[in-house]
């Protein structure tokens, strides 16, 4: 398309600094072709620097960006776009363009509370994840942008909501649902006014109390080490008491409820029950290994020397050090959590796998991994450790997955899975939740997910025998699991541990 053809877009916002920033980024390095963008704000007051880290992650340098308002920027427009309320409530005229509006969610608002960038950066990144989901399926072409309809939607009327801060039925633009694995996803910035936009609001909320629900269990576990610390706060009075001491005389080694064993095991028997080897063990630092695998995903990912990994749920860098280990000095490993508290543990432990192996290639950053610190196209191998299940928007996680690989690039996913769907009892507890059973889906789901998200060659592994030595050892958390199923049903009939490997064409 010649650069006369090209629509001339704004992205209007109060400040100019973050959110238009980030979505005239995107429309430059996506759409380029199609928009000749620009941003704007109607009081500009410079960029914010953690927009600029974001935006870097995924390879877009905003940093020569100005911070200005929609006059002197001296063009005319053919399309507005007003990303925050307050733009769109003091939106200046424009005669020839359209204006639309699609509302994001405000990122410093949101890491209000947040103690340093590393906390607050996760919520730049899901707001960044959202812009750029709007600006690769919009239809800038349209005769009217606001006559943009829900093309694919088949959940009814008002079933695609907007973010928290919209509130616009007139003007409103609603985006194409996208469907997935029989559930639905939406892309953000959808809209349907003020009802659709307290159900995108809802939802939210959900996935950020499950995080949270997730986030604290796991800190706990990296305080102490042992999963008693999180069973004994979630567990009946009794049976917290008995987790408790069970685990204190036998030095607290269990550490991950659903994905290790009991006290009588530790970390190191757990593992090389599953498949690591001795010397693999031999090759981390103490502390790493805290007992949280469901399997070995560096054995299935064929790791070979120089390849750069990405570790998702990297807890203390157990998966992370072993990959380490394996890719070589002149290889990568990025290991994602987003507890802190892991995070730190993590950094801790570099020291001594450094010292073992004399490679200095493992680092360690916080982050959701529905939202990636990571850039496009960077990576040659994703694993994964008994960490999707946890995550309230699998979708996204694979469709992340998909958006680091580079072309050829590989998944390695060891994961907990079902078989049949759990009893609303056990789906309901905290505990099973973040010992990474409640929150498991079924296999057919998962292998829709991942194929939808456009990885081929999917191969899943199936190996309930797992499941079946966590019965045998009497793990606490599987024995209340075996109470809550039917008579004379076993946990293994439910639950499997899967192995899941893929690659992106």
């Amino acid at each position: 398309m010649a650069a006369a053809e090209r629509k001339r877009v704004l992205f209007l916002c109060t400040g100019n600094s973050c959110r238009s920033q980030m979505a005239e980024g995107f429309a430059r390095a996506l759409r380029g072709a199609a928009i000749d963008a620009y941003s704007a704000g109607t009081h500009p007051h410079g960029l914010n620097p953690l927009a600029i880290r974001a935006m870097g992650e995924v390879g877009i340098d905003v940093s020569t960006h100005a911070s200005r308002r929609p006059e002197e920027i001296g063009v005319s427009f053919d399309l507005v776009i007003t990303v925050c309320d307050s733009a769109h409530d003091a939106c200046p005229v424009f005669p020839s363009a359209h204006v639309m509006h699609v509302g994001f969610d405000d990122p410093p608002r949101l890491a209000k509370g947040a103690r340093d960038d590393e906390e607050a950066m996760p919520h730049y990144r899901r707001v960044r994840d959202e812009i750029r989901a709007f600006i690769e399926s919009f239809d800038v072409n349209a005769s009217d942008p606001r006559e943009q309809s829900l093309k694919a939607c088949e959940c009814g009327p008002g079933c695609c909501g907007a973010p928290t801060e919209d509130r616009s039925e007139d003007r409103a633009v609603a985006l194409p649902l996208e469907i997935a694995g029989g559930s639905a996803t939406r892309p953000a910035g959808s809209l349907a006014g003020s009802s659709s936009s307290a159900a995108r609001a809802s939802q939210q909320a959900e996935q950020d109390a499950l995080r949270n629900q997730v986030r604290e269990g796991y800190a706990r576990i990296a305080a102490t080490g042992s999963w008693a610390a999180f069973a004994g706060s979630s567990l009946p009075n009794a049976a917290a008491s008995n987790a408790a001491t069970t685990s204190s005389a036998q030095n607290a080694c269990c550490a991950g409820g659903g994905c290790c064993g009991p006290a009588t095991f530790t970390p190191e028997q757990l593992a090389q029950a599953i498949g690591y080897s001795t010397s693999e063990l031999a090759s981390v630092p103490e502390g790493s290994n805290m007992g949280l695998s469901c399997g070995n995903p560096t054995a299935i990912a064929g790791l070979r020397a120089d390849e750069v990994v990405v570790d998702l749920g990297a807890g203390g860098g157990f998966d992370c050090f072993i990959a380490g280990a394996k890719v070589g000095a002149r290889g990568r490993v990025i290991g994602i959590d987003m507890t802190p508290a892991m995070i730190s543990k993590a950094r801790t432990n570099v020291a001594g796998y450094v010292a073992q192996t004399g490679f200095n290639n493992v680092e360690f950053r916080l982050g959701e991994i529905e939202h990636l610190p990571v850039a496009d196209a960077s990576v040659d191998v994703v694993i994964s450790n008994c960490v999707l299940n946890l995550s309230p928007d699998k979708a996204q996680v694979w469709r992340e997955i998909m958006r680091i690989l580079k072309p050829g690039g590989r998944v390695a996913v060891s994961d907990l899975a079902l078989l049949q769907p759990l009893p609303d009892a056990v789906r309901a507890d905290l505990e099973a939740l973040v010992g990474c059973v409640a929150g498991a889906m079924l296999v057919d789901e998962m292998r829709a997910l991942a194929h939808h998200a456009g990885l081929r060659q999917l191969r899943l592994e199936a190996k309930s025998d797992y499941i079946d030595a966590m019965t045998d050892w009497q793990d606490p958390l599987y024995l209340k699991i075996v109470a809550a199923l039917p008579a004379g049903a076993r946990v293994s009939d439910f639950v499997t541990s899967l192995n899941v490997t893929a690659v992106k064409p």
